[in-house]
């Protein structure tokens, strides 16, 4: 592995192998987030948790443990389907949102939150640092993940995963739960990363020089917003195709345009996933098809080509260590290919990231242009 080379000069590998450090940090801040949670979630009838790009998959990502465990009436839902859908659904509702945004700077978020609270509704801002608009907006209603930047612009991984978890204790708190002990969640983290780098590794060796003709990402409940999590971060780090699907429904669309040259990842923490993932991935391994299984002790998908398997946690909880596969395996995919996932964004392609501003994040360039 990459253990001798100055971190400093490769901020997203330095941002993966944090992570540990990150969330066990953010865990120690259990009371602070469970209480604000209670107080500001607590009393209301609904939750809607939303955002763009990592805050959408983030609220997906935590609805089965904040409805079936949790007991919550909670929903998720997109920046622009609450501003245009959810909120005036349950415009007399006793409804309180939470908006999901890192940089504080995504159009549809902070109008989503400026609606939201115009019509009396609480908005708590889930964000990093100072927020941006979005604290802005919502006023003393925030919260920070104090994750520090590495860098501008990096595809983002751990505040991912610390927004995540961030979300899940304000949920802990609202549902009044008993204090959850995360460090005991969190103790198996530090193996695992050193674990899944490997496993990366040596996965991308098998394409120096030879890549995939596109990616595939798997999976089916609430790991399918990992999914389309992992699909926006290759999406931004290989130049190839990628695409997220639900595995059943992969085999009625998606599998009938698919080269064999493709790999399928697929993420099963669930039963009958994992069964239905093995059965899918031996028949595509029958057209001599590369497949990875992210599964789990429990959950097994010997089907697969290549399998990396997570610590033993709960099903619901799942989606917080799924993501990190995802994120290794597409780090070093874009070494393997020839890319620099370590170079930000907006150096990367200046003129796409100034596109990308115009459709999502104005307010970035109305601050530059101070």
């Amino acid at each position: 592995m990459m253990d001798a080379v100055d971190l400093s000069e490769y901020p997203m590998l330095a941002d993966l192998r944090r992570q540990a450090v990150c969330l066990q940090a953010l865990a120690g801040r259990y009371q602070e987030f469970s209480s604000l949670g209670l107080a500001r979630l607590g009393t209301r009838s609904h939750i809607v948790a939303f955002g763009s790009g990592d805050g959408w998959f983030a609220a997906r990502a935590a609805a089965d443990y904040a409805r079936f465990d949790l007991g919550l009436a909670y929903e998720a839902a997109s920046s622009l389907e609450t501003l245009g859908y959810v909120g005036p659904r349950h415009v007399h509702r006793d409804i309180a949102g939470v908006a999901i945004s890192m940089s504080g700077s995504a159009d549809r978020t902070n109008e989503a939150a400026d609606a939201l609270r115009m019509n009396g509704k609480p908005v708590l801002a889930l964000t990093n640092g100072d927020g941006g608009a979005l604290a802005r907006i919502t006023g003393i209603e925030k919260l920070s993940l104090d994750v520090k930047d590495l860098a501008p612009f990096l595809t983002g991984t751990a505040k991912y995963t610390a927004a995540l978890l961030g979300l899940i204790m304000l949920l802990e708190g609202a549902a009044r739960v008993d204090a959850v002990d995360w460090s005991a969640h969190l103790d198996a983290l530090p193996r695992m990363l050193t674990e899944v780098e490997h496993f990366a590794q040596e996965l991308a060796k098998r394409y120096i020089g030879r890549p995939p003709s596109g990616v595939r990402i798997l999976s089916a409940g609430p790991n399918l917003a990992t999914a389309e999590y992992g699909m926006a971060k290759f999406i931004k780090l290989l130049p190839i195709p990628v695409w997220a699907d639900e595995i059943e429904e992969f085999a009625h669309r998606q599998f009938w345009t698919c080269p064999a040259t493709d790999l399928v990842i697929y993420l099963a923490t669930n039963p009958a996933v994992a069964r239905c993932a093995s059965a899918s991935a031996a028949a595509l391994g029958s057209m001599g098809m590369t497949t990875i299984a992210i599964d789990t002790p429990s959950c097994p998908v010997p089907g697969a080509t290549l399998r990396f398997t997570l610590p033993q946690v709960p099903e619901r909880l799942s989606p917080l260590f799924a993501a990190i596969p995802l994120q290794f395996i597409g780090y070093y995919l874009a070494r393997a290919f020839g890319a620099n996932p370590d170079q930000s964004q907006d150096v990367g392609d200046p003129a796409r990231f100034r596109a990308a501003q115009l459709l999502a994040r104005r307010g970035e360039l109305a601050t530059e242009s101070r």
